[in-house]
């Protein structure tokens, strides 16, 4: 089986199946333009010729001045040759231009006590982002799984019949600001972006 393999990239989420493309080099080898768009009030979504990445922010737009940013994930591919994400690949761009990756799961578990009652009010509120599966087999996006679950890995595959989604938890310096983040996967050729707008409550 041909495999692509995504390199150096995260929402939404959302927005979106086995090895990939990686680096920074947004637009570099792409035949047409990417299209973001929202797919619901907090979710956006990217789509290109080869990926598609949604992004569910809901929970983070309603906890400006947290210490984490908690988006609800999902990513699959067009294509039949499998396409790798890489957890050391994503990331979230600040308002201010800060880049901030996901962190080592090692620190994330430390940091868990602190963030997990967080994580079970993200897992509640989040909204589904299901809706472009079209039959494809699910996985999940475990670079960060909750303690006691599920192994955690340094990269998922997907293409047209898998999709992979998840909870991604990213330590915020300083707590979340309003204003328009973005959601990265950096892949070889290219890098997803999916800009969100945190909004300031009124």
């Amino acid at each position: 089986m041909k495999t692509i393999v995504l390199g150096p990239i995260v929402m939404l989420t959302a927005a979106a199946l086995l090895t990939g493309c990686s680096s920074s080099s947004p637009g570099k080898g792409r035949t047409t333009e990417p299209t973001v768009d929202k797919a619901g009030k907090t979710i956006a979504r990217y789509r290109d010729q080869l990926v598609e990445v949604i992004v569910d922010y809901k929970f983070a737009s309603r906890s400006l001045g947290d210490d984490w940013m908690i988006l609800n994930v999902a990513v699959t591919s067009s294509k039949s040759a499998a396409i790798e994400v890489r957890r050391r690949h994503v990331l979230v761009r600040t308002p201010n231009g800060r880049k901030i990756p996901l962190p080592a799961y090692a620190d994330f578990i430390a940091a868990y006590p602190e963030i997990q009652s967080a994580a079970r009010r993200a897992a509640i509120a989040s909204d589904p982002i299901d809706f472009t599966m079209a039959g494809r087999q699910t996985c999940d996006l475990a670079f960060q799984p909750l303690p006691g679950t599920v192994a955690s890995l340094e990269s998922v595959f997907v293409n047209m019949r898998k999709i992979c989604s998840g909870l991604l938890y990213f330590p915020v310096q300083g707590g979340i600001q309003p204003g328009t983040w973005e959601f990265i996967i950096e892949f070889e050729e290219f890098d997803a972006r999916v800009p969100f707008e945190i909004e300031q409550p009124k």
